[in-house]
């Protein structure tokens, strides 16, 4: 141990004995140290057990209220849907119902048209037939004038150029009924000379339609003998 000797610096002294004491207390430490370990061989672990922690139950939340706004305006939507349909239901049926009015004026048309047709048909038809009688008819009538002119005697006396229209009447076969001069030639004897000659004529030649006999039924004819 270094020994105080007179003239030493005293802070110096206290350094060197603190720096003793320091190494003096770690020796021992470690000494310390070693027995303990020895003794016990490793040293324990120090367990650490896990606790669980329940944490309290939280409360059930409230069923959301549905908002009126949201109320509002599914049933805005509902509306608008309903009208939507209402829409196309009408315009559906608005449809339906123009497509049977232009098929119900087409059948009408149709039908109008047909029977136009069917009428102007039946027009031409009888323009026909009425032709057709009044050429029979006139034809008959010729007949008729020939007959009662080569029945015919002049007079004795009766100018020549004279002429009369005689209205005669007749039954069907055309047996005369009656022969009246209906405008007279101004001369008596030649009238009754053709009044007779149309009695003479009987039967009067008459077409063979029933249906003809009407127009000779009464008819009327100028009587002209020098045709």
């Amino acid at each position: 141990m270094a020994r105080w000797k007179p003239g030493t610096n005293p802070g110096r002294l206290k350094a060197v004995v603190y720096a003793v004491l320091v190494h003096l207390a770690l020796i021992g430490v470690l000494v310390a140290g070693w027995r303990w370990s020895t003794q016990d061989g490793t040293a324990p672990e120090k367990v650490v057990q896990a606790v669980a922690i329940q944490e309290p139950a939280q409360p059930e939340a409230p069923a959301a209220r549905k908002r009126p706004e949201a109320d509002t305006d599914k049933k805005d939507d509902e509306r608008a849907r309903k009208a939507a349909e209402d829409k196309k239901q009408a315009a559906e049926a608005e449809k339906r119902r123009s497509a049977a009015v232009k098929k119900k004026e087409a059948l009408l048309r149709q039908k109008l048209a047909e029977q136009s047709l069917k009428e102007g048909l039946a027009a031409e038809e009888r323009q026909r037939r009425e032709a057709r009688a009044a050429a029979e008819v006139e034809k008959y009538r010729e007949l008729i004038r020939q007959k009662v002119s080569r029945n015919w005697n002049r007079p004795v006396g009766v100018a020549r150029g004279l002429q009369c229209t005689v209205r005669v009447r007749v039954v069907p076969g055309g047996e005369v009924l009656q022969a009246t001069v209906v405008r007279s030639s101004g001369d008596v004897l030649f009238d009754g000379s053709v009044e007779s000659a149309v009695y003479k004529s009987t039967p009067l030649p008459l077409p063979d339609a029933p249906e003809l006999f009407e127009y000779f039924r009464e008819l009327e004819f100028l009587f002209r003998p020098e045709e």
